[in-house]
């Protein structure tokens, strides 16, 4: 499925939009006649991106080219600001100084944390806005918040991976190192203690900004882990030890919960088809 730029751009002079998905409902397989930052504010679901799965959660930022498929899958809560624009607004394909997150290996997915996103909140709703307005002087407008919030979202970014994190930011720095480590033992009282959470606080800061507990998060990112183990692997007993699972009957319980397939049945569907499934083919 292709997304027509004329479905959401007012006019065809119209370079930038912003489609807010208040929550975001799972998706098919697209691609867009547009290029597109997705800023997650909130939530949890499975973002499949030219065939990579990954967990996105709150203060995610996602750089979506126009050639890109991808696809939204299992989501909780997920609410999501979408910024359609005309890649002739950062210049080049990859932006000045990687703005659209075509700098550090053309690294698609990077974080913020939840002062960025309290920051662009308000300017977010002021491009909104501008973006409705028919004169001229709107769309101007609308391309200078634009670029504003692109070189916020450039300056306040982090791997979401570990690498990088800045000092101040402790739930984005939990998230973050949930992701890194997700393949290890973790101990949720020293995780909290670690970066400076009460023991009493952590869930229900943790579930209000992602819809999940903590340890239904770690659960997903090591199943993530353990989707793209799949495609190189015919042993999954080794495939789950290896992405964080003390037990094999676990890990294909929780694996068919979230894919409908046993790990041995996705694994041979990847090899047929080459590709990941969707949730609704998976269970065909």
């Amino acid at each position: 499925m292709r997304l027509a730029a004329n479905d959401f751009f007012r006019c065809g002079a119209q370079r930038v939009t912003v489609e807010p998905r208040t929550p975001q409902s799972r998706f098919p397989l697209h691609d867009h006649e547009f290029n597109e930052i997705v800023i997650v504010m909130s939530g949890n679901g499975w973002h499949v991106l030219n065939e990579e799965p990954r967990l996105i959660t709150c203060g995610e930022i996602l750089y979506i080219k126009a050639e890109d498929r991808h696809a939204f899958e299992e989501v909780h809560d997920l609410y999501l600001t979408n910024v359609l624009y005309s890649s002739e607004l950062l210049s080049t394909g990859s932006g000045p100084a990687g703005i659209d997150g075509g700098d550090a290996c053309q690294r698609r997915n990077w974080q913020v944390d939840e002062d960025v996103l309290g920051q662009v909140r308000p300017l977010l709703d002021r491009l909104f806005r501008e973006t409705k307005g028919a004169d001229p002087l709107s769309a101007v407008m609308a391309e200078s918040l634009f670029l504003q919030l692109a070189v916020i979202l450039c300056r306040n970014r982090f791997a979401a991976d570990g690498d990088g994190l800045p000092g101040a930011s402790r739930l984005g720095q939990v998230l973050a190192y949930l992701r890194h480590n997700c393949t290890e033992q973790i101990d949720f009282d020293d995780v909290a203690r670690r970066f400076g959470y009460s023991l009493r606080n952590f869930a229900r800061v943790f579930h209000e900004a992602t819809a999940t507990t903590p340890h239904n998060y770690l659960v997903r990112l090591r199943l993530g882990h353990a989707m793209r183990s799949l495609r190189l692997s015919d042993n999954v007993t080794e495939v789950a030890f290896a992405s964080g699972f003390n037990d094999s009957n676990y890990f294909s319980y929780a694996f068919r919960k979230l894919t409908g397939l046993s790990p041995s049945e996705y694994r041979r569907r990847i090899q047929q088809h080459g590709r990941v499934l969707s949730g609704s083919e998976a269970a065909s």
